[in-house]
């Protein structure tokens, strides 16, 4: 048994056209578990993704248009999902997923450009609740190694690092 798993910032959904287009490149691409970042869509443009995915779409709403995750599972997918939750404020997808005889966690992030101890506190508690159950985690951090090197004339906040 081989599953693909696609992560992808799309840097914003909400245009149909653009929309469209990337979900017509996921249907090409072999993937089963598809983990999207800033699709910034309300909730009203998610049901528009839904309908538009052949397959199951979930996502975490949130006022404005900042952020968002999606999670995309391709029809194909022989698992089920046995477990989800959502945060308010659109940076996180948590599920967990039966698949024959296994059972796993995938948990699609997107962190705040600041960096916020609370919000990795409260990541750390919603994964201990499910101690020995192995987790995918996927996603954008907005964390960088060496700030020199990975960011072009922005902040020189490095990874972990507060601000």
């Amino acid at each position: 048994m081989t599953l693909q798993l696609t992560s992808w910032n799309v840097g914003a959904l909400a245009p149909s056209i653009k929309r469209s287009k990337i979900l017509q490149a996921l249907r090409h691409h072999s993937s089963s578990l598809i983990c999207l970042q800033e699709t910034k869509l309300t909730v009203e443009e998610h049901a528009k993704l839904r309908r538009s995915w052949i397959g199951e779409a979930f996502s975490s709403p949130a006022a404005g248009k900042k952020g968002r995750v999606a999670m995309l599972l391709a029809k194909s997918f022989p698992g089920r999902v046995t477990l989800l939750q959502v945060d308010t404020l659109g940076c996180y997808v948590f599920v967990k997923v039966q698949l024959y005889d296994m059972t796993f966690l995938l948990l699609n992030i997107y962190v705040p450009n600041s960096y916020d101890h609370a919000f990795f506190s409260h990541l750390v508690s919603l994964c201990s609740t499910h101690l020995g159950t192995p987790l995918i985690l996927a996603g954008d951090f907005n964390l960088v190694m060496d700030p020199t090197l990975d960011r072009s004339g922005g902040s020189s906040r490095p990874m972990g690092g507060g601000g």
